[in-house]
């Protein structure tokens, strides 16, 4: 976007207002130095002092400032979003009254209590999840076997009674004949 050229002065030198002084403000850490706070109205002195009509620089200045307000308003708007998001997330004592006090805790067992239980060392001779699962996968091994040699046996069992029926059904017809 272009930007107009700016007017030529036409106030006299006779016109300009002197600046006002700001109050010193406060440092934000009492060992900070203060820093200079920026005159008030800043801009508008400073096209008065070259020789702008006051209206003009009245003008000039609101519109700076509107227009820098814009932009650190643009700015700012995801640094106040993440800061509402942090706000939400955040740990009240509200959220923390449902926990359990050290107060709760003293009537469970402490480390003296449990000194008598089994220790990793005490239970190194028992069965680990990779030898059951080795057991596990033998008996199933064996078991699949198993099946195999019955169904070859019920097989055979079959095929023996076939032949037996077949010898009785021959055998009473030759003696019939």
């Amino acid at each position: 976007m272009a930007t107009p050229p700016l007017p030529q002065p036409s106030a006299p030198e006779s016109s300009r207002k002197p600046a006002r002084p700001v109050a010193d403000a406060q440092p934000p850490f009492p060992d900070a130095a203060a820093a200079k706070p920026a005159r008030e109205g800043t801009v508008f002195h400073l096209l008065v002092e070259r020789g702008w009509d006051p209206e003009l620089a009245y003008t000039a200045d609101q519109r700076i400032r509107a227009m820098t307000s814009e932009i650190v308003a643009a700015g700012l708007q995801p640094v106040l979003a993440e800061l509402r998001q942090m706000r939400e997330s955040m740990v009240t004592k509200a959220d923390l009254a449902g926990f359990a006090t050290k107060a709760d805790l003293a009537g469970f067992a402490t480390k003296a209590d449990l000194a008598g239980f089994a220790t990793k060392a005490d239970l190194a001779g028992f069965a680990t999840k990779a030898d059951l699962e080795r057991t596990e996968n033998n008996l199933r091994r064996e078991i699949a076997e198993r099946d195999v040699r019955l169904i070859k046996w019920m097989f055979g069992a079959m095929l023996a009674q076939a032949a037996l029926i077949v010898a009785l059904i021959v055998g009473f017809l030759t003696l019939l004949a």
